[in-house]
């Protein structure tokens, strides 16, 4: 010990070792510092910046691109990388390049900084892209500001440019918006009464009673079914709907071998909002019970809690499909789960005679001989039109109900 007194006076008497321990003394000071100045600067930022993350699997990256174009808050960046445009559908097919930029909005300062992960893909697999994705931070700001302007590109993409209902399929985890499917009006969807305006004003109706079903507890559930042979109009019936309604259209799949019944659960509950739910050809899956553990990863009870179980999705009408309702499992289709149900059939002559006047107007006389001729005839819409394509650059032969006949044995032969 003293020995050690000793030492510790001679070093301390010379300059050089004295030095170095100050000098290490200053180092660990300015690394306390630098560590207490950097908690106290996240401290700072958390609390006057606020961030939003997205990702080019989310419909919103996609809108606030368009946001970011409409109001030009990028006009003066100097580096942009070129896009194909599959995942900002309605911009100039550029946009920011990965790193971060800086803009003013609203006398707020704003900073967006892109990621482009080329090893983790996004997309089907005939059709992947790199994943992407979007840092926006606001200065002072407030996660609804950055909501706001998403909701604003999200309202401008269903204006412009836009040609009818959003297509949304489910790819994996999450809902891919692959473009828009052609309006359709509710004229165009042929039966001989006024069914199909029944469907249209009860889902109308379903869209805007949410206080209705609160009022009185009752989940905001409505679903439909749409059955009848081939070629009626069951598809054509459910883009029709979205039509009308402004609604778009998230497609379901259930018949996939890697759709789990959670998967299931998950892609109902989150289905794009202002969107109706289309599950097609159900019958060609869940014939019964357990018809449907061979031919899907779903089971019958997964499908049925998707529909209405406790954590079901709200806010969003169902719509099935089926050419034979008969093959359904009644608890499939009992009130809760298909409150509608709508059969789409053959139609009459006089049904047939709107497609043929749609196809050749002013042809009052062709259309009576026509209507004349199918007498009490029944055919599906699909066959109909099939046949006036057929001949559409010929009125007179299109008139003729026997070579309607003979069209219809041509394509059964095939």
């Amino acid at each position: 010990m003293e020995a050690f007194d000793q030492f510790l006076t001679s070093a301390l008497a010379s300059d050089f070792f004295a030095g170095g321990l100050a000098l290490g003394a200053f180092g660990v000071a300015a690394a306390f510092l630098r560590i207490a100045f950097m908690a106290l600067y996240r401290v700072i930022v958390r609390r006057v910046w606020v961030s939003l993350t997205l990702d080019n699997r989310s419909a919103a990256y996609r809108h606030f691109y368009i946001w970011m174009e409409q109001n030009n808050v990028l006009s003066h960046a100097r580096h942009v990388r070129m896009t194909d445009g599959k995942w900002a559908q309605g911009t100039k097919g550029y946009a920011a390049a990965p790193g971060r930029h800086w803009f003013f909005w609203r006398g707020k300062l704003c900073r967006l900084e892109r990621d482009i992960n080329v090893k983790s893909k996004v997309g089907s697999a005939h059709n992947q892209q790199p994943m992407e994705v979007l840092h926006v931070t606001v200065l002072f700001g407030n996660v609804a500001t950055i909501l706001g302007w998403i909701a604003e590109g999200r309202a401008l993409s269903q204006t412009r440019d836009r040609i009818g209902p959003g297509l949304h399929i489910l790819k994996g985890d999450w809902w891919d918006h692959v473009g828009d499917v052609r309006r359709r009006s509710i004229n165009t969807v042929l039966v001989d009464d006024d069914r199909i305006a029944k469907v249209l004003d009860d889902m109308r109706w379903f869209y805007g009673a949410s206080d209705w079903y609160a009022v009185r507890g009752v989940p905001w559930r409505r679903g439909y079914l749409l059955f009848g042979p081939p070629g009626t109009g069951k598809s054509s019936l459910i883009r029709a709907l979205a039509s009308e309604l402004s609604l778009d259209i998230a497609s379901l799949d259930i018949g996939r071998a890697t759709l789990t019944d959670d998967d299931l659960r998950e892609a109902m509950i989150s289905a794009p909002k202002g969107s109706l739910i289309a599950i097609e050809d159900v019958d060609a899956v869940f014939t019964g019970r357990e018809g449907g553990q061979k031919h899907s990863g779903v089971s019958f009870s997964g499908l049925l809690n998707a529909i209405d179980g406790v954590a079901a999705q709200e806010g969003r009408a169902l719509v099935m499909t089926t050419n034979h309702k008969e093959r359904l499992d009644p608890a499939l289709i009992r009130p809760g789960r298909a409150d509608v149900h709508t059969e789409l059939g053959l139609v009459s002559a006089a049904t047939a005679r709107q497609l043929f006047e749609r196809f050749f107007p002013g042809e009052g006389d062709l259309a009576d001989r026509f209507e004349l001729q199918l007498g009490n005839q029944k055919h599906s819409p699909a066959r109909i039109q099939g046949w006036l394509l057929a001949n559409s650059a010929d009125p007179k032969t299109a008139a003729e109900v026997s070579g309607l006949e003979c069209h219809l044995q041509d394509i059964a032969a095939e």
